[in-house]
């Protein structure tokens, strides 16, 4: 606990209401260039998306977006800039499906269900670029000292949702909860993985096998449970 600080009277003495200054306005070339870059990454999104990253060239970006390829780098060091910007879009996007799944209502194995749903629901929606972007989620470096960086945001609440399951008696608590959450996301991820090896992988369905099976691991008592002497 820290030691409590002295505050002395005068700060709580209200200063002179100060009227707030007016939002500059935004000048013509200053808007411009926003809708510059905004063109780019939607086209460059649209043709990740229909073609794939690896087939697309800053070329056709450019010529798509009616700009000129210098223009292009003005905007972006490269096309994979575009891409890493993207990855930063889906760690946002992980903690929101996370917490609208897991927040809802429903049992912990419903919330968990979920959850992969709407995952998998963006995965198919765009594949185009979906793979490319976790490519590049999963080259990024990884602590030594905990997750992958594309799973982190995820721990604590899978945590906390395998606690709950717990208390109710839906889950296994033969293990705590930090380690049972390691492993049911080992799992998940392990479908993942595959498609990120061979393309051709049916990722939807593997996602949905893995949840059925950690869901059963999950929630199988354990064996002295089961046999009790």
């Amino acid at each position: 606990m820290t030691e409590s600080t002295e505050i002395p009277l005068s700060s709580l003495t209200p200063a002179p209401v100060r009227a707030s200054a007016p939002p500059r306005p935004v000048g013509r070339r200053e808007r411009r260039k926003r809708e510059v870059h905004e063109r780019i990454l939607g086209v460059a999104r649209e043709l990740f998306l229909t073609q794939g990253f690896s087939e697309t060239t800053v070329d056709q970006i450019a010529e798509r977006a009616d700009v000129a390829p210098a223009t292009f780098f003005n905007h972006f060091q490269s096309k994979s800039a575009l891409l890493e910007l993207m990855t930063g879009e889906v760690f946002e996007v992980l903690t929101a499906i996370t917490a609208q799944a897991f927040g809802g209502g429903g049992s912990s194995s419903d919330k968990l269900r979920r959850f992969v749903a709407s995952a998998t629901e963006g995965i198919a929606a765009n594949r185009g670029v979906a793979r490319d972007v976790l490519l590049e989620l999963m080259g990024r470096d990884a602590s030594a000292d905990g997750p992958h960086p594309y799973l982190k945001n995820l721990t604590e609440p899978f945590v906390e949702l395998i606690r709950a399951g717990q208390k109710t008696g839906e889950m296994r608590s033969d293990d705590e909860p930090e380690f049972l959450a390691q492993m049911a996301m080992g799992m998940l991820n392990s479908a993942i993985t595959n498609w990120l090896t061979d393309p051709t992988y049916p990722v939807e369905s593997g996602l949905e096998r893995a949840t059925d099976f950690t869901l059963r691991t999950l929630c199988e008592a354990p064996t002295d449970q089961k046999n009790p002497t």
